[in-house]
């Protein structure tokens, strides 16, 4: 089998290692050329630059400008741009329409490896959208459709999807299924660990055991994983790692802003992080969940009054 030029790329970005993803990538080039590594590249920095927290957009369009501009502009460029438009709040109603847009123009299709390997960046960043978006209907077909079915980043996502549903075994059915496509890829081995995280018990065990492996990586302490290794730490009843991971976590780029940080320090009972995620990342469902129980409370409290 021919080695993937990508490779290294890929498990940086799996890792959510982006700096390194993002210097490993740009090692080559990243603009227009005959190669279509050179796209895939450029997608994996401006998505890298995406995934930061907050994302920066700007950097993210840069990357992407050159492949906007030619006569024809590829559709996955199209897609992630539309991504980080959307996430720039710039009119997010005509971006998740964009995006379904370029899923149905690449249905039906008996493409070429080339217009597969577009439709499957398509289809992972418009189920991205869609699942912000709570359509998750959509972004269900979405990941399962066309090139999606044998596509270990759709997979990924579709198992994202189906733990926040609480459907744990949807989530195992799906994981196991794609574990016949790479039974060795950091993918499969991810999904083990969240799996794992929802669970508990002995599989508990297992997505530590992961977290920790990317731990000890040279740029494995980003603020994702000491979340992650936090997370695991802290269901393990191993409180005081857990809050040292935490606390390194904050002191790394954009980790006093990542929502699952400060949503694992809230967890935690560290003083100040419930203001913290509150301001930071307002829409992650930790954040949404307190919101809709301090206001419960509040309501629950205005119909007793204590007598003069």
């Amino acid at each position: 089998m021919e080695a993937d030029p990508l490779y290294h790329v890929k498990q940086l970005f799996y890792q959510a290692s982006y700096k390194a993803c993002i210097s490993e990538a740009s090692s080559q080039s990243v603009t227009p050329s005959e190669s279509p590594e050179s796209l895939h590249r450029a997608l994996y920095v401006a998505r890298s630059y995406l995934a930061f927290q907050p994302p920066q957009i700007s950097s993210a369009q840069s990357v992407l400008a050159p492949f906007l501009s030619v006569p024809t502009p590829p559709a996955s460029a199209k897609a992630v741009s539309a991504l980080a438009a959307y996430l720039a709040g710039e009119d997010k109603a005509a971006k998740v329409e964009e995006v379904r847009d370029l899923v149905i123009e690449c249905e039906g299709e008996e493409a070429e490896e080339e217009a597969k390997d577009e439709e499957r960046v398509i289809r992972v960043v418009a189920g991205t959208i869609f699942v912000l978006e709570k359509e998750n209907e959509e972004a269900v077909a979405t990941l399962t459709e066309g090139c999606a079915k044998t596509d270990l980043e759709c997979t990924a996502l579709l198992v994202q999807l189906l733990l926040a549903l609480d459907r744990k075994d949807l989530a195992q059915t799906t994981y196991q299924a794609a574990k016949r496509i790479g039974n060795d890829s950091t993918l499969i081995q991810a999904m083990e660990a969240w799996i794992g995280l929802k669970t508990g018990a002995r599989p508990l065990h297992q997505a530590y055991y992961y977290y920790e492996e990317l731990y000890q990586l040279p740029n494995g302490r980003t603020p994702p994983v000491l979340a992650a290794h936090a997370a695991a730490h802290l269901l393990l009843t191993h409180v005081d790692e857990a809050k040292a991971d935490i606390n390194e976590a904050v002191q790394r780029e954009g980790g006093d802003k990542d929502g699952d940080v400060l949503a694992v320090g809230v967890s935690l009972g560290i003083d100040g992080f419930n203001d913290k995620l509150s301001a930071a990342a307002p829409q992650h469902p930790l954040a949404l969940d307190l919101a809709e129980k301090s206001k419960a409370f509040d309501e629950a409290a205005a119909k007793f009054s204590i007598a003069a």
